[in-house]
């Protein structure tokens, strides 16, 4: 559903067959806040599709401190960066600050997995420090949930092609962790990491 601007009617409007920009310009907080819900982050996401030019207003909701509009932006964000992953080029630092001190564990969650999976060469230079600290110190990290953890093991994992150097590092990362004991799902990342260094 959507929500228009000036009506005031009980209920929401249902709009069939028409582009949205057509009839009016999205009200992105409103429609992150209308619900959660994977329908409405497909709408959100369908809209971002058809209108790249928007992308810039609808990022200021991720990265803002509203917990609830972070929250609910990073499904967007994420599924963007799967579908199209050039488009968060220009945003890469401000993803990588925002998963750092995320309001939501959805932010870095969303922003580590987007990383793990884009080809390495969409990286410049200038994020791929900052993005290797945060990756390192979540897969240190015993509080951060296992899916992070994992994704930011495969993070440096990946890096390990351009910067051989960085091998060992993981490795005793890894190493620390599993014999700390590890969750099921970290060892099984790790174990697979490990035999590939």
């Amino acid at each position: 559903m959507y929500f228009v601007p000036g009506h005031h009617s009980a209920g929401p409007v249902l709009i069939l067959n028409f582009s949205i920009r057509t009839l009016y310009d999205m009200d992105f907080r409103a429609q992150l806040l209308s619900e959660h819900s994977r329908a409405n982050a497909d709408l959100l996401l369908d809209h971002l599709e058809r209108h790249p030019e928007d992308l810039t207003a609808f990022m200021e909701h991720f990265f803002g401190r509203e917990v609830v509009e972070a929250q609910r932006a990073a499904m967007v964000v994420g599924d963007l960066g799967r579908r199209h992953p050039d488009r968060l080029i220009p945003f890469h630092l401000r993803l990588i600050e925002a998963a750092g001190q995320p309001v939501h564990p959805a932010i870095r969650r969303n922003v580590l997995r987007y990383f793990s999976e884009i080809p390495l060469a969409l990286i410049a230079e200038e994020p791929q420090g900052h993005l290797l600290d945060l990756a390192f110190r979540v897969t240190a990290s015993p509080a951060d949930a296992v899916a992070m953890r994992v994704f930011a093991m495969q993070i440096v994992a990946n890096f390990c092609t351009l910067y051989p150097e960085l091998k060992d590092e993981l490795r005793g990362v890894i190493e620390n962790q599993i014999a700390e004991g590890a969750s099921a799902g970290f060892l099984s990342r790790g174990r697979k990491i490990l035999a590939k260094l």
